[in-house]
């Protein structure tokens, strides 16, 4: 019996070396991993590094699937997917990220994944405001973009509630758009222009009400009712779009493979520069973001080139 004892506590010194042996390997090889990003963010930081970056995150349903896992599994190991790369694309000195969280059409999926994606958006709003958590760390804006009356009212109250807290934070900006789709932000964006067009129009008519034309001395109503006419522009639609504090992006992320938008900030991206990727979302890395960024920077130049093309033309139409 004693002998046994002897041979198994000998087995569970063994093991515990091991163990420590294991750990020791693992802390190495975490320290020069993070070794190496570091370099690579000081090397990528060298070229141009685009200010608003978006994410279009696809490929949670197919990771799930392909290991026989819980499509819940998926969405769960997508958004650890998110916080690693926010946290790259902070260190790498980018202002702002936009994220596809849930689009208006998610809501014809099953009831189930429908109910199982609100409960973990509303845990996940609730645990970026915690003290220690990354938007702290980082002095991030969270903002929830989209058709919010859409959400189950106790998300829509950590949505709410995120932004509230966050709201003095000015080092970065998180963009969830959720529930959303561009077309509706577009239609959102006009209504909102037209509504402000009619009230000035309201105004106006205020003015001249009971007055003459010898009474607009300066010209100041004559002038103000021929700008009316032209007052549903361009620059004023932008001003009315979820993204008008980031501006456009320069980069689109989109995992999965899929060479399309989805309705994901149509209005906004004319010149970025798009960068698919076949990797499944779950399974996008720094390398990942890394690739993307490298390629942004070759085609920096051609996209500046067109963009200043651009603006002489519209100069010379004016």
């Amino acid at each position: 019996m004693e002998n046994k004892c002897n041979v198994f506590k000998m087995e569970v010194e063994v093991a515990a070396r091991r163990s420590f042996v294991s750990r020791c390997i693992a802390s190495i090889a975490f320290a020069i991993c993070e070794l190496l990003r570091r370099w690579f963010i000081w090397i990528i930081t060298a070229g141009p590094i685009p200010k608003h970056v978006a994410i279009i995150m696809d490929g949670n349903r197919r990771y799930a699937a392909r290991r026989q896992m819980e499509k819940t599994s998926g969405h769960q190991f997508g958004y650890d997917s998110l916080m690693h790369t926010l946290r790259d694309c902070f260190d790498l000195g980018i202002k702002c990220v936009s994220v596809y969280a849930f689009s208006i059409e998610n809501f014809k999926r099953s009831k189930e994944e429908v109910a199982t994606l609100m409960n973990l958006m509303q845990e996940k709003l609730e645990a970026l405001i915690e003290k220690e958590s990354m938007v702290t760390e980082y002095g991030i804006r969270v903002q929830v973009l989209g058709e919010l009356s859409l959400l189950p009212e106790s998300v829509r109250r950590a949505a709410e509630k995120a932004m509230a807290m966050s709201r003095g934070n000015e080092k970065a900006v998180l963009n969830i758009f959720a529930p959303y789709t561009s077309t509706q932000e577009i239609v959102k964006a006009v209504e909102n222009v037209r509504h402000e067009v009619l009230t000035r129009k309201i105004e106006v008519h205020e003015k001249i009400h009971g007055f003459h034309s010898q009474d607009d001395d300066d010209g100041s109503i004559t002038e103000e009712i021929h700008g009316l006419q032209s007052s549903v522009t361009e620059d004023e639609i932008e001003r009315h779009l979820y993204t008008a504090d980031c501006g456009e992006p320069q980069l689109l992320i989109r995992t999965s493979g899929e060479i399309r938008l989805s309705n994901f900030l149509l209005w906004q991206s004319s010149f970025t520069f798009l960068y698919v990727t076949p990797v499944l979302w779950p399974e996008f890395s720094f390398w990942q973001l890394v690739k993307a960024i490298l390629d942004y920077q070759k085609a920096y130049p051609l996209l500046q080139q067109k963009k200043r093309q651009l603006k002489s033309l519209i100069s010379r139409n004016a």
